[in-house]
């Protein structure tokens, strides 16, 4: 017989069994989607099924898509000033075909907020794509590209862990940039930062010898070896658009570089900005 220690314990082990097999929710799972209810998402396996018919949009920046992108996809970046003008010009308006537009993943509005604008004005069939490129590289590598080979070459899609061993945090960051060797790179488009120039992330860096020098700008000096012998240092706005630069600089080489963390906003955060 069972002591009265052990049925006690039956009832919690009861719930947790319950809690650990009840399926994460849409909205904790997406959780853009709440604030876009009118736009409709596409999963994975529906995206392949109408892989061959639909006419598929990745409106990030070039340097995204240069480096990953689904095979078949368009480029019209969403923060172009004629997307909706390119976009009647590339794509059928009519409905004939899903319209499904992808960024970066589930916490990348882009894709929702071109599949917003397209439905305003008149498209129809139109999908948001939110689980992003990494998560359709991975499923589904001979319809994806990276650094323009398809299929995606196994291996090359760089981990979570690897890109978090580069980024460091802003003490850290500044004290490498001090070192005789560093260059100090800020990666912002100056374009970005006019636009956003009322959010911290636009504010100007001290850090003492730092070069600015835009995402495109930087892909081809470091195609160029423009950087080989020397510590490289970058920073973005937010600490997202450098992931997609890592790829360039494995691509060339590159051993001795690291990023930093969560961009300007941790140097906001250290206080170390103008």
């Amino acid at each position: 017989m069972k002591n009265k220690s052990t049925w006690l314990g039956l009832p919690l082990l009861l719930l947790l069994v319950l809690a650990l097999a009840v399926p994460v929710r849409a909205e904790e799972a997406f959780p853009l989607r709440a604030k876009f209810p009118g736009v409709t998402p596409i999963s994975t396996d529906d995206l392949a099924a109408k892989y061959d018919s639909a006419t598929i949009v990745d409106v990030r920046s070039k340097m995204e898509f240069e480096v990953i992108h689904v095979s078949k996809a368009l480029y019209i970046p969403v923060s172009t000033a004629d997307f909706l003008k390119l976009l009647e010009k590339k794509t059928d308006k009519s409905g004939k075909s899903p319209l499904v537009f992808y960024c970066n993943g589930i916490h990348c509005a882009k894709s929702y907020e071109a599949a917003e604008q397209a439905e305003t004005a008149g498209f129809k069939n139109v999908f948001c794509y939110d689980a992003g490129v990494l998560e359709w590289t991975k499923r589904f590598p001979d319809k994806a590209a990276i650094l323009g080979k398809t299929p995606a070459p196994p291996g090359k899609l760089i981990s979570k862990a690897d890109f978090d061993k580069r980024r460091l945090a802003f003490a850290d960051f500044k004290t490498r940039a001090l070192s005789q060797n560093a260059v100090v790179i800020d990666m912002r488009d100056p374009a970005q930062r006019v636009k956003e120039a009322n959010l911290p992330q636009s504010k100007e860096v001290l850090l003492p010898g730092t070069r600015s020098i835009p995402g495109d700008r930087l892909v081809e000096l470091i195609g160029k070896n423009e950087f080989k012998g020397k510590t490289l240092l970058i920073f973005d706005a937010v600490g997202k658009q450098v992931q997609w630069l890592q790829y360039y600089l494995d691509e060339h080489g590159y051993k001795d570089y690291a990023f930093l963390k969560d961009g300007v906003l941790s140097a906001v955060e250290a206080g170390a900005v103008k």
